[in-house]
């Protein structure tokens, strides 16, 4: 059951992440004319430091063990790795399939969340272990 509390928190700290994710992806596109994969790629890194915030402070505030920034470097590193698999799939769906540039993030957002939980979860706040039984 906790388990499922944290995903959903780690998915509405995600859905917020997406405001500034798309706010920063219109001003660049829309405002500046800026390509939209450079454009998604500062978007992504805006939202990777908003998501890590409320991640740390909120979703796994129980799990904070390690310091700060090497949870924060693990973070970044996995958003990251995340988002190389996410522009290859964001570059389909606007140049082959026609999708509106915001509509595709979003798309590809949505499709990668529950392994960025997995990994998370697992490996970035992963639990501390069980005490042994005598």
């Amino acid at each position: 059951m906790k388990s499922l509390l944290r995903m959903a928190g780690f998915g509405a700290v995600g859905a917020s992440g997406v405001l500034p994710n798309l706010a920063v992806m219109w001003l660049l596109v829309d405002h500046w004319h800026l390509h939209y994969l450079p454009a998604a790629v500062a978007a992504t890194e805006v939202a990777i430091c908003w998501n890590f915030v409320l991640v740390d402070l909120v979703v796994f505030r129980d799990r904070r063990g390690r310091h700060w920034a090497g949870r924060l470097a693990r973070f970044v590193a996995l958003n990251n790795l995340d988002l190389a698999v996410r522009l290859p799939l964001l570059a389909l769906l606007v140049s082959w399939a026609g999708v509106d540039e915001l509509a595709a993030n979003l798309v590809t957002l949505v499709l990668a969340f529950a392994l960025r939980f997995a990994v998370t979860n697992r490996f970035i706040y992963r639990p501390a272990p069980l005490p042994e039984s005598a």
